[in-house]
């Protein structure tokens, strides 16, 4: 009889740490596909329904903000980043711009590129890059 006993603590036992361990780990691995799908990794791509390049480029004042509002929109900055300066600062090649954008997770920079491939013009618009203050990009266009 005692030895019966045994046998089903035993089994008892064994069973709720199968659950146990199946229940971790389906758990485990939904967090990270939420994670995952909450914040794409957009490293050489816009994604299926950005668009690389707008027809018109905002007016310089209005550049960051637009620049910051396309970033958010493709997830590639955590929601709640806002901009540390809404004044663009203008690099090299002429033409392209950088903004400082501060979130939960630290600070960005925005790289904006405002040349036309193939054209003098430079109407056009396009994030091109967003950096992390530890120098990893999230996001870079592709070329």
């Amino acid at each position: 009889m005692q030895r019966m006993w045994i046998v089903i603590a035993g089994v008892v036992v064994v069973a709720l740490v199968l659950a146990g361990g199946g229940y971790w780990w389906l758990g485990h691995s939904h967090k990270h596909q939420v994670a995952a799908g909450a914040r794409p990794h957009l490293i050489g791509a816009l994604g299926d329904t950005a668009t690389a390049l707008d027809t018109a480029a905002p007016e310089q004042d209005k550049i960051c903000s637009a620049s910051l509002t396309r970033a958010l929109d493709f997830g590639a900055v955590p929601p709640g980043t806002r901009l540390a300066n809404s004044e663009a600062q203008a690099g090299q090649p002429e033409g392209r711009f950088t903004c400082e954008a501060i979130g939960a997770e630290g600070k960005y920079t925005l790289s904006i590129d405002t040349s036309c491939p193939n054209s003098e013009a430079k109407t056009c618009f396009s994030l091109d890059s967003i950096r992390r203050e530890d120098g990893i990009f999230v996001y870079q266009r592709e070329m």
